[in-house]
């Protein structure tokens, strides 16, 4: 099969791996299941588009051979704005949300032991299935979405529009208008939940998804930051009592590290999530990393999965053939693979929509050459581009006057001096930042980088490679290569 036709009857899959149906045909399994659910892993976080939502999904897809019973929670179009008013004052800031929290996660667990099939029929289980009975009734989809919208904030406390779990010892207190005071139920259904659990040893997964979903409406907002360590705190404390009770029963939230990274800012106590977190990192760093690196690992198993006689023979090479393909950097001769990759943020989602304008592309004209790489890059650069636009829109909102003053920066490195001088003169009014905090946001999402010239090499500084640095002004900077066709492009 020639290079063309190999390429054009690939299924390089959807970049968005939430809406990835095909995702089983070629996730890129990296001990996931043993570093996140067989380890004390509570928290999943990665930078946006690093592969979060398909590691959720192929968690959850692991059900039926696990024999386990996995909840996959999804907030995409959860009401954040009804959550953020249901703060329980018995807790101080951040923590006035763990109320809520603990009873969405206590109601899913309850909800799972009920529909367990293997559960062991125990008083406390006859306790807890007429509390979802009586509760939920037959409707039990998307109970997180339903606890928020039917609890009410009152004079006693946060109060669910329903009936509590009840015991000969401990009766909930129920007032006149029929509701039920959550820290109560709370408390009952820990006790009843914690004993099903310890006894039966069955595997019960909670996974939060999709909770930066309203991040750009909320971006300004402290009490959004707040919810989330409230979440965060209420996770982490049910997951370490399980752990001496039931070590295969526990919760996972996934969280973009922008994110996550604002929280010892809101609340210092965040520092111990740490210990308990799954890092997501694909960057090529090293020379050494360039060798079988996971992100062409990601396209080499896309690549095989469609087509069974490339399998074990470097099928990204074979398709792209450095010889035949000649790629140029900087005036040297380049392996596609680095090329497609210094064009990315190092993500996942970054090389697959690469492939796919790149697949497009050779459809159309019929050929796969260096000019194929090239077209397809500014149809890359563009979308690239998009993606930025919708991340930074909540704190730039004039984001076309933000990239044709990028545009102006052009391909060259430049001071921190000469990028104040060209945006004071530009008079970029309706870029509420100045010079300096600009800098230092474009830096965190990785649409410049900080380089440094010696007589050895030349080092760049990136978001991208390390999440944890920071701009530093002393050194020159340049943009971002993946971003240079796309605003050519599009801010003549």
């Amino acid at each position: 099969m020639n290079a063309i036709t190999a390429l054009l009857h690939t299924d390089f899959g959807n970049p968005d791996g939430l809406y990835d149906h095909n995702l089983e045909n070629y996730f890129l399994d990296q001990k996931y299941w043993e570093d996140i659910i067989e380890k004390a892993t509570y928290y999943v976080i990665g930078r946006k588009g690093t592969g979060k939502s398909a590691i959720y999904n192929w968690i959850s897809n692991r059900q039926r051979e696990k024999g386990i019973i996995v909840s996959n929670l999804s907030f995409k179009s959860f009401p954040f704005e009804k959550l953020l008013r249901l703060s329980d004052d018995d807790f101080s800031r951040p923590n006035q949300y763990q109320s809520i929290w603990k009873n969405i996660i206590l109601s899913e667990f309850a909800k799972q032991i009920v529909i367990d099939q293997n559960s062991k029929i125990t008083n406390g289980f006859k306790e807890l299935k007429d509390f979802v009975d009586h509760k939920y009734g037959r409707n039990l989809r998307d109970l997180h979405t339903q606890i928020t919208q039917h609890t009410r904030k009152t004079e006693f406390g946060l109060q669910f529009q329903g009936i509590g779990p009840k015991s000969e010892l401990q009766i909930a207190k129920t007032y006149d208008d029929g509701l039920n005071n959550i820290s109560e139920i709370n408390e009952r259904l820990e006790q009843l939940i914690f004993e099903i659990v310890g006894v039966n040893q069955r595997t019960y997964i909670i996974q939060f998804d999709q909770l930066d979903d309203n991040y750009t409406q909320y971006v300004d907002n402290h009490k959004y930051f707040e919810s989330l360590i409230s979440l965060f705190k209420v996770v982490y404390s049910l997951n370490s009592q399980l752990l001496g009770i039931n070590k295969k029963t526990k919760v996972v939230a996934y969280l973009r590290s922008d994110i996550f990274n604002q929280f010892s800012s809101h609340d210092p106590d965040s520092a111990k999530f740490d210990f308990h977190t799954h890092n997501l990192n694909w960057a090529i760093i090293n020379k050494q990393d360039w060798y079988n690196p996971p992100l062409l690992q990601l396209i080499n198993i896309r690549i095989e999965s469609s087509i069974k006689e490339l399998q074990g023979k470097g099928s990204f090479n074979y398709i792209f053939n450095r010889n035949f393909i000649k790629l140029y950097e900087n005036h040297n001769q380049i392996d596609p693979f680095r090329y497609v990759v210094h064009r990315t943020f190092h993500r996942p989602r970054d090389i697959v929509q690469f492939c796919i304008k790149i697949k497009k592309e050779a459809q159309d004209s019929n050929k796969l050459d260096y000019t194929t790489i090239k077209s397809a890059e500014k149809e890359y650069s563009m979308w690239l581009i998009d993606e930025l636009k919708n991340e930074i829109s909540p704190v730039i909102s004039a984001t076309d006057t933000l990239f044709a003053f990028l545009r102006s920066l052009g391909t060259r490195t430049f001071s921190n001096q000469e990028f104040q001088s060209k945006f004071l003169d530009a008079r970029n009014k309706n870029i509420n930042k100045s010079p300096q905090a600009l800098l230092r946001y474009l830096y965190s999402l990785g649409i410049i980088q900080n380089i440094n010239f010696s007589d050895q090499r030349t080092e760049f500084f990136s978001i991208i490679r390390n999440e944890r640095s920071n701009y530093e002004p002393r050194l020159k900077s340049v943009l971002h290569s993946g971003l240079f066709k796309g605003l050519h492009t599009f801010y003549k």
